[in-house]
Formats: C-alpha cells, sequence, structure tokens
C-alpha cells in the first residue's frame, strides 16, 4: 500500500494536474488487489488504517467548516439542493421496476448521497478547497453526506431506530461535553497548567487530536453508530480547541500526516475492494443489485 501512495505522484506527473491522485490511488489498488496482482488482501490491521483515513477526511471537514456557512445562503441553496435528490430519488424507485434485490429507501439514500471524502481531496489537491466554489460545494455537499449517514442508521440499519437514536444521542453528548471544556475551565489554574503542558513539545497536540478523533470513532463503532457521525463530531469539537485553524502549527501538523499517509491508504484500500471481474461477468446482476 505505501508503494503505491509513494510512487502515485510520478504517475501523476505526466498529467499535470488533468487526473486526480485520488483515482491514480484508487486504480493502484485495484492493480495491488484481490482483483489485480493479489497483493493487497483484506484483513482487520488494513480495515483499520482505512478506517482512521477516513475519519481523518471527515475529522478534518468538521473543523474546516464554519457551522455558520450551514445556515447561509450556500448552505440553505445545499439542503434545498439535497431536497431535491431525496423527491428525484423518490419519484424513480417508483418508477422504476427496481426487482427483489433492491429496497426503494435504499435507492432514495444512495442518490441523495454525496461522494463528499473524495470531493474534498480533490478540492484541496486542485487549490480550490478555500475558495467561494469550494466553500459552496462543502457546504452542499455536508448536507448531501450527513443526512444519508443518518437515514442508513436509523431507517436502514440492524438496529431497532430507538437504540440507534439513543446511541447517536450518547456520541453526541460526549462530544458536547468535550467541546465545552475550553469555556468551563479556562480561567482556572489547570487550564493554565494543560496549556503549558501542551506547549511543551510539538508532538503533543497532534497526539491530543488522535485521541480525540479515534476516541470519538472507537466509542461510535463500539455504540453501532457510523463512525462518520464520530469522525465529524471529532472535528466540531477541535474548532472549539484550535482558536485560528489558518494559523494552528497543529493543524498543518495534523492534516500533514493524514494527508501524507492515511487518506491516502483508504483510497488504496476502497480500489482494493472492487471486484472487476465479478462486474464484468455479470453486470446486469451489478446494475440490478
Amino acid at each position: 500500500m505505501v508503494t503505491v501512495v509513494a510512487l502515485v505522484p510520478f504517475l501523476a506527473r505526466p498529467f499535470q494536474g488533468r487526473l486526480p491522485t485520488v483515482a491514480l490511488l484508487m486504480l493502484g489498488g485495484i492493480a495491488v488487489g484481490p482483483s489485480g496482482l493479489g497483493w493487497l488482501q483484506p484483513n482487520a490491521a488494513i480495515d483499520l488504517f482505512s478506517n482512521i483515513g477516513l475519519g481523518l477526511i471527515f475529522a478534518l471537514i468538521g473543523l474546516t467548516i464554519d457551522q455558520k456557512t450551514l445556515g447561509d445562503t450556500a448552505g440553505r441553496l445545499g439542503f434545498l439542493g439535497w431536497l431535491a435528490t431525496l423527491g428525484i430519488g423518490t419519484l424513480l424507485a417508483a418508477l422504476l421496476p427496481l426487482g427483489d434485490g433492491l429496497r426503494p429507501l435504499a435507492l432514495v439514500v444512495a442518490l441523495s448521497s454525496t461522494a463528499l471524502s473524495t470531493l474534498v481531496v480533490i478540492l484541496r489537491e486542485s487549490g480550490e478547497l478555500e475558495s467561494p466554489l469550494g466553500r459552496l460545494l462543502l457546504s452542499a455537499g455536508t448536507w448531501g453526506q450527513l443526512g444519508p449517514v443518518l437515514a442508513v442508521a436509523l431507517l436502514l440499519g440492524s438496529a431497532d431506530p430507538r437504540t440507534t437514536v439513543l446511541s447517536l444521542g450518547l456520541v453526541a453528548l460526549v462530544a458536547l461535553l468535550l467541546a465545552t471544556v475550553p469555556g468551563q475551565i479556562s480561567g482556572h489554574r489547570a487550564w493554565a497548567w494543560l496549556r503549558d503542558v501542551v506547549g511543551a513539545a510539538p508532538a503533543t497536540p497532534l497526539h491530543l487530536h488522535y485521541l480525540l478523533i479515534v476516541g470519538l470513532i472507537a466509542l461510535s463503532k463500539v455504540l453501532g453508530v457510523d463512525i462518520l457521525m464520530g469522525a465529524i463530531l471529532a472535528g466540531l469539537v477541535m474548532r472549539r480547541f484550535i482558536v485560528d485553524p489558518q494559523t494552528s502549527e497543529a493543524l498543518k501538523h495534523l492534516e500533514a500526516s493524514a494527508y501524507g499517509l492515511f487518506v491516502p491508504l483508504f483510497f488504496v484500500v476502497a480500489g482494493s475492494r472492487l471486484d472487476l471481474a465479478s462486474v464484468v461477468a455479470h453486470p446486469g446482476d451489478r446494475c440490478s443489485a
């Protein structure tokens, strides 16, 4: 996996930015995965690295997006656009002959979902993430990611919806309590002591950020909640501790470690999971399932 990640920048060079590295990472995953050379086989360790990479993407999304933007013009347009896709998906589910292998609700959720994890990486790579276009896409894409995640958890999950709601509430409560820490103890001597300890070594803030992200992801996993919810909540909590994301050295280190290793590994693993032989052999079955 690491070899694929290291070679992709060299393979992307001739395309001069016209081909996203995300595509090359997934193609590399296909090449070394079970559908290709068979060097990369699914196992628990690989899944762990992949989940950390995915969690880091959404934690950074939760940190990057200003919560106010979800309620401004861009956020409202994004929400209305997501509602429109729900309507179109519902219409298609009612009109198309889906067969027995696909639930109508699953089709509606799939059509209303955005590939936000891939979109954010492409926008960041092209330098458009901080542009007005990038902010607009991020606001719209957030609605198209959170809505389907909640729908899958509440309507398509195997657990009782009431249990799922309680689990979601517990994860959100833990995140809320963590987010209130700065305001509760900012004037106490313990806060000054914590700031001194954290500032003593450049790597300490990075370690604490990873502890927060992995901790909320693990809590979500244990409670049966989609790990993306825990990751986004971790990003929102981090925003309370980072005064200025634009100048934060800890955030720069976190982004460097995330996009330098874990995020590329996620896309390599995602590519390795594509069963091309089955798709080619039974294209009709894949479309109807």
